[in-house]
Parts: structure tokens; sequence; C-alpha cells
């Protein structure tokens, strides 16, 4: 499948080092969008859900690191408006191989709560407002959902219609929720009022995350580029030294900056906020970082979805990976208030857990096929988490122990989307596997995983689940272009 880019007993598996890589340039300018947007009215309130059961299980093992050497990014340029070119930097050397350890991880609780409105739940975020916030990547309705910590009084806040739903969710600083959604920007203030903005020069948007100035960033993977929004929507945008590099995950650093993952070029980029670029190459090839995160410790963490590792990156460069026992996907990545690092793996139906030195532990999710997608700390000191493919969310607590739910010996195994029924690809999840993990079978008309070699159905650009991000249907074969 072409991908188009746009959450025991426990192993500490070995930790591989790399150096870091070298400053690109420093863009001048970069465009600026219009200020306004369309405003919504309020959304509507819907009871809560229910705790679901827990479950425990033993055993697990550890993986292998591999380890290579930094290399020099390339400059990079401003989007629009003038150009200019960066010098290249030097190249840092590699590090030490750590060693490996196997340790079990605390008894944590999981409770579960069924989403009360048909959502298939994504990305996920505690809002300024106290409660959880939480995006449908469904499109019936293209909306956002909150409830509270107490698993209560969930929410409905409809957005724009849009092909697919919202692709990321963050707090804002200016008490709202802002999000990213199919070429746009949208602001949702607690009492459910929206405000979208179209990205501009054409381009899409990603993750986003609050930044150290005050402002919102954000993901282009499309256009490889780096977007910025103020509270007050004017935008500026910085293109990537290669355009197809396909920036994904983003997050404030320890240090003042804005870093992010480029699951296309395998690497770490950091960004400051006048634009400088700076670029550090990820050791394990085709590693499909994801999610990205700073950490307790004063470095960052990412998610390898296709290298199975956590990986840990310090403000200098310096890379370390820890391969995950059951050879996991994970999507995205939390950091709790122990300094603890959390993440959610879709294809082997669990939620992991990383200590500051790299100890890994996971626990199976009680409903089975569930999808783990995105993951947050809440308020409360929890994580919380969404179930994209049983219209979950869970929540995570007892974090150091006393809950009844043990580590698990996980088995990496396929992400399902429950056989549903489909006309066309945009009507699956899209499971573990990027956009695009699920198509609807051309045979049995059920949502089954593209790497089943089923090229799926649509009969138009927008039944593509990966529409927003470059694929096609091809009308003639009636394949969108991811699966081809």
């Amino acid at each position: 499948m072409r991908r188009f880019v746009g959450a025991s007993l426990c192993a500490l598996a070995l930790g591989c080092t790399s150096g870091g890589g070298a400053p690109a340039s420093t863009p001048t300018g970069g465009t600026t969008g219009a200020t306004g947007g369309s405003t919504g009215s309020g959304g509507t309130s819907a009871t809560g859900g229910t705790g679901g059961m827990t479950t425990s299980s033993t055993g697990g093992a550890g993986g292998t690191p591999s380890s290579t050497g930094g290399t020099t990014a390339t400059g990079g340029s401003s989007s629009g408006g003038s150009t200019a070119t960066g010098t290249g930097g030097t190249t840092s050397t590699g590090g030490s191989t750590g060693a490996s350890t196997n340790v079990v991880g605390p008894t944590i609780t999981i409770t579960e709560y069924a989403v009360p409105t048909s959502s298939n739940p994504g990305w996920i975020c505690a809002g300024p407002d106290g409660r959880i916030w939480f995006t449908h990547q469904s499109t019936a309705p293209n909306a956002l959902g909150n409830l509270t910590t107490m698993g209560t009084m969930f929410n409905l806040v409809k957005t724009s219609t849009t092909n697919i739903g919202p692709t990321g969710i963050a707090p804002g600083p200016d008490g709202n929720v802002w999000y990213a959604k199919q070429s746009g920007i949208g602001r949702a203030q607690p009492a459910g009022t929206i405000d979208e903005y179209g990205v501009p020069n054409g381009g899409d948007s990603g993750a986003i995350t609050l930044g150290p100035d005050g402002n919102l960033w954000f993901t282009e993977p499309n256009h490889g580029r780096i977007g910025r929004v103020t509270p007050q929507a004017s935008f500026m945008q910085f293109n990537l030294p290669v355009a197809t590099s396909s920036p994904t995950g983003i997050t404030a650093g320890p240090d003042g900056n804005l870093w992010f993952t480029e699951t296309t070029a395998n690497q770490i980029g950091r960004i400051t906020p006048t634009g400088t670029i700076t670029e550090f190459p990820i050791p394990t090839t085709a590693s499909d970082p994801r999610a990205i995160v700073k950490g307790g410790d004063g470095n960052l963490w990412f998610a390898e979805h296709d290298g199975h590792k956590i990986a840990r990156i310090t403000p200098a460069g310096v890379v370390t990976e820890f391969s995950i026992g059951s050879r996991g996907s994970p999507t995205s990545i939390a950091a709790d208030a122990d300094g603890n690092l959390w993440f959610a793996e879709p294809g082997a139906n669990a939620i992991g857990r990383a200590t500051k030195t790299g100890a890994i532990s996971e626990y199976v999710v009680p409903t089975a096929a569930s999808d783990p997608t995105g993951i947050t700390l809440g308020p409360d000191k929890n994580l919380w988490f969404t179930e994209l493919s049983t219209n979950k969310i869970g929540r995570v607590s007892n974090l150091a122990g006393g809950g009844t739910v043990a580590s698990s010996n996980v088995t990496s195994t396929p992400p399902l989307s429950g056989n549903m029924g489909c006309t066309k690809d945009s009507d699956c999840n899209a499971s573990g596997k990027a956009c695009g993990g699920d198509v609807c079978s051309s045979t049995s008309h059920t949502c089954v995983l593209a790497v089943t070699g089923d090229p799926g159905s649509c009969t138009a650009d927008k039944d593509c689940w990966c529409n927003s991000e470059g694929a096609t249907c091809d009308t003639s074969a009636h394949h969108c272009s991811e699966t081809m």
C-alpha cells in the first residue's frame, strides 16, 4: 500500500544512540494569511457512558536495537514572499548502546466510556476548560466531542463538513480548543461556538500544538511545511528543506522551540519561533515516525510506527531508540505527571508505557479490536485515550500501581474494523496503518485492512479516506490511489 501522510512483563529493550544532525537555514518572512473566518453555532449535549470492564494477563519479551551516525540537514525556505537559503552545519557523532533489562510494569486500571454519538474518536487532548476533548474521525457528523474527567456529560460540537474528520486537536492560549481540519484550522469555544479558517496557499493541516510563543503551530504533510497561526488567525508558513518530507506530529520542546516528525524523510525536525529549521536523522530506516511529545526528563520522545520502537531525542539531537517487545506499531505518545511515557498501539490493541530509561510495559485494552489511536494526559493526572473502532474513550488510572490490569504479553495483530458494512473507502475507519488503513472491500462490501490486498472501492476522489492528503480515485478501476 502506498502511504499518504497528512497514541506486563515488560522489557527494557536495547537502546541505540545516534548522533544529531546540523542546522539548516533560517527562512526570512513567510506568507501571512488573512484573518477572520466563519462562525458556527453551539454544540449539543448527550449523556455520559459507563465504565468498562478491566482484564489482566502476564508475560512479555524484549527487543533489539540498531544505531547509525547523524547527517547534516540542507537549507529551507519560507513559503510565499521572499526566499532565503541557509548554510549547512556540522555532523555530530553517534553515541553508545544501552543495556537490556526485563522489568514488570505497575498494575493499572483501564476504564472505558461509550461515546453516545457515532464518532470513531481519533485524536485527543485536555482542554483549557478541564474537559477531555477528542476529534470525530467519522464524518457523520464532522465534529469534536468532549466529556468530563468523571466520564460523563458528553458534548458534541459540530464542525464544517469535509471529506474526513478533524486531524488534530490542542488546547489554545485563549481558553479555547484549536483543531486541524481538511485544508483548515478551527477554534472551538467551550460553549460550542466554532470559527474556522482556511490555510493559505492551498495548504493542508495535520497535527497541531500550542507553541512557547503563545501561537498555534501545525504540520502540513502534503506540502512539506510547518504552519503558525496566532489566536487572531494570522498565518505564517515555513517550507522544509525537502517538500516531500511529510511533517506529521508536532510539539513544543523544553528548549523554547517546536519539534516535529518527518515521516517520509525519516527525520526529526526542530523549528525556532522565528523559523530556523534543523533536522536530525533517525537511526532505524523507514521508521515512520508519528507523534512526538515533550518528556519530563527534558528530552523529546516520539513513536516509530513501522520501526516498532519508542525513541528519545535530546535537545542537542542525540537519538536513542527502544524496541517494543510485541513489535507493536505506536501512533501517539503522551507524558504522565511522573515523567513516564505512554503510547497507543492500534495493531496490538494495547496501551504501552516507557520509563525515562526505556523500560517498556504493555497493557491489553479490555475491548478487543478497539484500535487505540490518540492518548493524552488529563487534568486529573490520568491518561485518556481514544478507541477508534469501538467508539469509546478510555482512561488509564492507578498509573503507579494498585489497579486491576496487569502487564501483558501483547501479541501484535492487525487492527480490525469490526466487519463494518460500507459502499466506499471513506465509510471505513483509518485503523493503525495511517490513512487508508481500512478500505471497503469491492467483493464483500465490508471494511477490511488494505494490507490484505483488497483494492477497496470508490467512484470519486471524495470517497478516498486520504483525499485531503493527496489520494485520488481511479474512476475506471474504482480504487483509491493509496492502495494501488
